[in-house]
């Protein structure tokens, strides 16, 4: 297993990865799929395991995701034990926000202004040594062109701390509130009903190293 020593490492795997599968959607699926949303958790310096929703489950509004959402970030947490959680999802971005005046960045979009683009963002969440979250956000805007190819453009990278960044982002305080679930181990066979209730709700779970209570 590869090692990953530092914020930088884990999300340029993140970057990378949703890259390839981006590009894959595009031409599987054609313009305007967007990527299911994705979960790296991590031990330390290395990869755990990686779950991700299922296609359909994006056709849902985001608030019905959440509670979704939530039941990954606290099973990554209660039964694989991992410290942090690069979650990955598209949506969109702008490098002169404060051009937008006040309008949504979705609604900006829409209406083709040019300082909007869609985007992959990938966001790493962790504990620091007071125990409170951190974030680092990476952004990387595309345009899909003719021909089904995906043109990527410059990165962007933002990290500050959780409260002041997400205030108004459920998704991502969901995955915060599960990281900072404090459990108690389960055995093996709680963690295979709860692993499996994942299958049931249409996740994909792949492991790369084994469920804590074989470790």
């Amino acid at each position: 297993m590869d090692s990953y020593p530092d914020v930088y490492a884990k999300l340029a795997l993140a970057i990378t990865s949703t890259q390839l599968a981006k590009q894959n959607a595009v031409q599987e699926f054609g313009i305007g799929e967007d990527l299911p949303f994705m979960f790296m958790g991590w031990r330390g310096d290395r990869l755990s395991v990686m779950m991700v929703f299922c296609r359909a489950d994006m056709k849902m509004p985001v608030a019905q995701r959440v509670p979704k959402v939530a039941m990954v970030s606290e099973v990554l947490r209660g039964v694989y034990w991992v410290d942090s959680i690069t979650f990955i999802a598209e949506g969109y971005m702008s490098k002169a926000p404060w051009e937008l005046k006040g309008k949504e960045l979705t609604e900006a979009f829409v209406a083709q202004d040019a300082k909007v683009a869609e985007c992959i963002t990938s966001s790493h969440i962790s504990m620091n040594r007071h125990g409170n979250p951190e974030v680092m956000l990476m952004s990387m805007p595309y345009n899909t062109m003719l021909g089904k190819h995906v043109l990527w453009g410059d990165q962007s990278a933002f990290s500050q701390g959780f409260g002041k960044v997400f205030q108004d982002a459920p998704v991502l305080n969901a995955v915060m509130l599960g990281l900072q679930e404090d459990r108690e181990r389960m055995d093996q066979d709680e963690q295979e009903q709860v692993v499996g209730h994942l299958f049931s709700n249409g996740i994909s779970v792949q492991e790369f190293e084994p469920p804590a209570s074989t470790l």
